[in-house]
């Protein structure tokens, strides 16, 4: 009886923290709005803000095309969203199919999963994606050099394949070349690539299919990073194993583990997200505790150096976090979503490109959608606005005023401007549009090896036309 119980209660408590409404991936963020519509900025050359271009976006534009979204997730550059019916959408990035895709192409538009449903996890790899069911299986697909969409195989592949897991998983990670799973039973699996050990199993041999990482036991929630791996215990204590350069796993030290260790230093936490090289904990009181890479200032703390150890950062009353390649992501009580770290593509979200060392405010709110003035609205160039999908009447502007009542909410306004759908394109048409310069090269290539081809065999009637003459 007790032992049910503890598995109920973790249950309970990993359900609760595998709510994502903020991620970010190499060079872009992706924020999920209390109504259900999804926000992106930041790097867009594959399509990963979903926003129809491959336009880079200094401000938080809404994703059309999408239903009313649950969850959000991020890969490397693709981007993905479970919808209120528990179907999979993704855009973005698609060298190795980690869309799930029919067309071997890149989409900068949502389109949905077609052979995933009763999906109510997902997470985006580097080059692969993770979804979990309602029964507790995980799916994966993409990239599989490194064994990380543990099928047994290191096949690349589009189609979603069943992860070889021999327990009910509840949650699942990952961010590089290596994944997670949580199981029912609070025990951890991981699978994927372990150079540096991240799989936590005390060996640096890949895996293909998952196995269990040693001494770890009532874990409520898994994260993972580029090459590291981080886990929450029941009990608020934070471990991590794998690779520690810049002293991400919190030791005081920069050696790499190969089993997990505790971090120390740290009051009780509530919450884990990992950055590619640097790691975020949010404490039971709403501060927020950082530590590992600091080159683009993702930790926080006004600095550019690398701490080992964890650094308690100028946030309060936080109620979420989640981490970039090289930025940081946290959301108040209020609903304020604050960035800091690396902004050289706009993934900030505050309408610039300038790095910032500390937490800033970024130009979207969890609440009330956009909160632009009427002023900057209008000083933006006309594709930004159209990106923004903002009208500029001033009803609309009267809603997106960062006091705006709850009754006159932007995403509200937002969403009858979204609500005008892209016209669909036919496969043809997205092929051609999606791989013009390709289609180019092929043409040029062809016409020059018709040429080579036509000159040889002028060069060859030339010259036997004249050793005949010599003969004669």
């Amino acid at each position: 009886m007790k032992k049910t119980t503890t598995i109920v209660i973790l249950f309970l408590l990993c359900l609760q923290l595998n709510s994502q409404c903020i991620d970010g991936g190499n060079q872009h963020t992706i924020i999920l709005a209390k109504d259900g519509t999804v926000w992106t900025m930041g790097a867009n050359e594959y399509g990963g803000l979903g926003d129809s271009t491959f336009n880079t976006r200094i401000y938080p534009g809404i994703v059309k095309g999408l239903p009313k979204i649950k969850f959000v997730s991020r890969g490397y550059n693709h981007s993905m969203a479970i919808d209120e019916h528990q179907n999979v959408w993704t855009w973005g990035w698609n060298n190795y199919g980690q869309l799930g895709a029919e067309l071997p192409i890149d989409y900068n538009y949502p389109q949905q999963v077609d052979r995933l449903h009763g999906i109510v996890a997902i997470e985006g790899g580097h080059w692969h994606s993770l979804a979990l069911n309602e029964s507790g299986e995980v799916w994966s697909w993409g990239h599989n050099y490194y064994g990380e969409l543990g099928n047994g195989n290191r096949e690349h592949t589009e189609i979603p394949q069943l992860v070889l897991c021999k327990e009910k998983i509840i949650q699942i990670a990952s961010v590089g070349y290596h994944s997670l799973a949580l199981d029912i039973h609070g025990e951890v699996w991981a699978w994927g690539g372990n150079v540096y050990g991240q799989l936590g199993d005390n060996t640096t041999d890949l895996q293909s299919s998952p196995i269990k990482t040693v001494n770890l036991s009532n874990v409520i929630q898994v994260a993972t990073g580029w090459h590291h791996s981080m886990a929450l215990k029941a009990d608020g204590t934070v471990w991590m194993w794998g690779d520690n350069p810049y002293g991400q796993l919190g030791t005081g030290d920069f050696e790499d583990r190969l089993l997990p260790v505790q971090v120390k230093g740290l009051p009780k936490i509530k919450k884990i997200a990992c950055g590619s090289w640097h790691t975020i904990a949010l404490d039971e009181f709403g501060s927020v505790w950082t530590w590992g890479r600091n080159g683009s200032g993702m930790l926080g703390d006004g600095k550019e150096e690398n701490s080992p150890i964890p650094i308690n950062i100028s946030l309060k009353e936080i109620e979420d976090i989640g981490g970039g390649c090289f930025q940081s992501i946290a959301t108040d009580k209020k609903g304020k979503v604050w960035v800091w770290g690396e902004n050289w593509n706009g993934q900030l979200g505050i309408g610039n490109y300038n790095r910032m060392h500390t937490p800033v405010v970024s130009l979207i709110t969890l609440e009330h959608g956009l909160i632009m003035s009427k002023k900057q609205i209008n000083e933006l160039h006309p594709e930004v606005r159209n990106a923004l999908l903002v009208p500029l009447n001033k009803d609309i502007h009267k809603a997106i005023k960062p006091e705006v009542t709850k009754s006159e909410s932007a995403a509200v306004a937002l969403e009858s401007a979204a609500s005008e759908q892209p016209q669909p394109l036919n496969k043809l048409d997205v092929f051609i549009s999606h791989n013009k310069k390709f289609l180019l090269s092929f043409l040029l290539n062809g016409l020059l090896l018709g040429y080579i081809i036509k000159t040889k065999r002028n060069r060859k009637h030339i010259s036997n036309k004249y050793q005949n003459t010599q003969s004669v």
